[in-house]
């Protein structure tokens, strides 16, 4: 059996740093975790930038996980996917057989697709191919306790901010006013309803505004749903917010002026952008400038990173609270 990479963490902190690694893609699932009185070993796929655990790097021998048949078990090589719903999406140099292998191993796949573009246009959507199964994009997503209804290739979404959407909603306290900007088919947005906040969901995308709204309804929540550009929008709620989400991480820095106007004084905006590995939160300072800019100071709570986005680059959180005076 061969060394191969993983970290070492801490016995009470495995199952955060498991999940955590999975949710930004570096878990290495062929592969058993194992421990020893002190620490748990987990394998990786690559060594995280971040993951706001300690952490060391180690290289073992893990043994392979054996317990059921995997794709790259059937292929001979690893497979790397994503799975949203009953679709899979490969992610790797696409083949049939991958496809195939993915749906002989995961009974619960009806669907598997392959990117033909990068997430592009003003709705931030991709193309896709069917690869085997279904010729489909839509689906249902379970998270958090929601049923949300996704169509792939007309809004956009990823699996991989579960936790960090739980994160967030368990900050809500029943009756806060709650801002989300760029809303899609709701997967923040409806989890903070579901914690008592009165929340105001915006989306430009008429096709996300349709699925958010059927995701309402199917989950029993209510909430205030708006089609339109979030920039003109929030000025509506100017100094009213005690929670605003930005997920909008290609370009939510154009929209920070708005946000910082809709915050109430000790609110909390949930801003994200992709970031390279060598200055993870350099948007912090266009956040002091747009806050200075409307005579507003602005506190950083919490800072980390979501996921990875491609080598070197990183999906990263800053939550920042508008000061009370």
């Amino acid at each position: 059996m061969s060394l191969t990479p993983g970290i070492a963490v801490p016995r009470h902190l495995g199952e955060t740093a498991r999940r955590r690694l999975i949710e930004l893609g570096l878990f290495d699932k062929s592969r058993r975790a194992t421990s020893d009185s002190e620490e748990v070993f987990l394998p990786v796929l690559a060594e995280p930038a971040a993951i706001d655990i300690p952490f060391r790097t180690v290289q073992m021998e893990f043994t392979s996980d054996r317990r059921r048949l995997t794709a790259e078990d059937l292929l001979g090589r690893p497979v790397s996917f994503e799975v949203i719903g009953d679709i899979a999406i490969l992610e790797d140099p696409q083949t049939e057989a991958a496809a195939q292998a993915l749906q002989k191993a995961h009974k619960t796949i009806k669907v598997v697709l392959a990117a033909e573009s990068e997430v592009e246009g003003e709705f931030r959507t991709r193309r896709f191919c069917k690869l085997a199964g279904e010729d489909r994009t839509w689906t249902v997503h379970r998270e958090n306790g929601l049923a949300l209804a996704v169509d792939l290739e007309k809004a956009y979404f990823t699996p991989r901010l579960g936790t960090e959407r739980k994160r967030v909603a368990d900050q809500v306290r029943p009756g806060d006013m709650v801002l989300d900007m760029f809303a899609g088919v709701g997967p923040f947005a409806l989890l903070m309803a579901r914690r008592g906040g009165r929340v105001v969901a915006i989306d430009k995308n008429p096709s996300a505004i349709k699925l958010l709204r059927d995701n309402a309804a199917k989950n029993r929540l209510e909430l205030e749903i708006l089609e339109g550009d979030a920039g003109l929008l929030a000025g509506a709620f100017a100094g009213k917010a005690r929670h605003i989400v930005m997920n909008l991480p290609h370009s939510s820095a154009r929209f920070l002026p708005a946000a910082i106007a809709a915050a109430a004084p000790g609110g909390v905006i949930h801003y994200y952008a992709f970031a390279p590995e060598d200055d993870l939160y350099r948007d912090a300072k266009a956040a002091n400038a747009a806050a200075q800019d409307l005579g507003r100071e602005i506190e950083v709570l919490y800072r980390g990173v979501v996921r990875s986005y491609s080598p070197h680059w990183f999906n990263i959180v800053l939550d920042l609270q508008i000061a009370m005076g």
